[in-house]
């Protein structure tokens, strides 16, 4: 059976990967990334514990987001990335052209609001996106804790955003450290980058003082002498007039990273110099900006 299939198993391959390859490299000059999620990044910051199984059902592809232990493998859209899931994959392929088989067992799914994580089934999701399916058969697990903020409208981003939002929040205390905090960010993984910059300056105060500085007190010193004086800079250099769509924690978070770049060439280059850096790479012509940004893609 496998092998009267074998020969269009492979080209499927072949021609997905390349999907991959364009895929990625797009992803690349656009700055921005397409992997799979995590289930188990989100089930801590959500705090998921209960659920309950609600049988086999029928349930959308493009609802299906993410996995529990595959999610470096596949792209969003279950693209393959690892070379080494080739067989397995092309032998699926040839399961679903052959109408002599029995087809394959439905997939396991935790289902978290309107989203889908895969728990068993990952090539067979996979396989199913290049066939152009719409739906696949699934058994289902659905978390039942309470989601802010979640409509039927929202999307994935944005989910993924208000978990990140509430468990910075959780872990910083800043709603009551410092109620007036404008702090709010429109892409994902700002707020992992913001408890990462204030656990490294409680460090350095700690080295500073000599003791061990209260995780409460690093919160409040970053925020009023780091965030709240770097939005300053920003905010009167005019580099939020650049992006009207995005947040002040927004560049905040943009700016320190293209900061860390900068130092990696000098350590003697200011904030200041940033912005200004920042500012003069987006006032080039948009094109020239993706072909610098892939030509340092391709040398690296």
């Amino acid at each position: 059976m496998y092998s009267q299939f074998k020969a269009v198993a492979e080209e499927q391959w072949v021609q997905v990967r390349r999907r991959v390859v364009w895929s990625r490299l797009l992803d690349n000059v656009k700055g921005s990334t397409d992997q799979l999620i995590d289930f188990n990044t989100v089930a801590h910051r959500l705090g998921l514990k209960n659920t309950i199984f609600r049988g086999a059902q029928v349930i959308p592809l493009d609802q299906i987001v993410g996995s529990v232990g595959r999610y470096q493998d596949f792209t969003r859209a279950f693209l393959p990335i690892n070379e080494a899931i080739r067989d397995r994959w092309q032998r699926i392929v040839s399961i679903q052209l052959d109408p002599s088989h029995n087809g394959l067992p439905p997939i396991e799914v935790y289902k978290v609001g309107n989203w889908y994580f895969v728990k068993d089934g990952n090539h067979r999701v996979s396989v199913a996106h290049t066939m152009d399916y719409r739906d696949i058969e699934a058994y289902v697990w659905e978390y039942t804790e309470p989601l802010p903020d979640i409509t039927p409208e929202t999307d994935i981003d944005r989910f993924l955003i208000e978990a990140e939002r509430l468990d910075f929040l959780n872990h910083t205390a800043l709603d009551t450290l410092r109620p007036d905090h404008n702090i709010r960010l429109s892409t994902p993984g700002g707020y992992t980058d913001l408890l990462y910059r204030i656990a490294a300056y409680q460090d350095v105060l700690s080295q500073i003082d000599g003791v061990e500085v209260p995780y409460a007190e690093a919160v409040t010193a970053w925020y009023d002498m780091i965030y709240e004086t770097s939005i300053q800079i920003i905010e009167q250099d005019g580099l939020l007039e650049l992006f009207p769509d995005r947040t002040a924690a927004d560049f905040f978070v943009w700016v320190m990273r293209h900061h860390a770049l900068l130092r990696e060439w000098c350590d003697t280059v200011t904030l200041d110099d940033t912005i200004e850096d920042l500012k003069k790479q987006q006032a080039e012509h948009p094109v020239t900006r993706m072909l610098k940004s892939l030509l340092h893609k391709v040398r690296r």
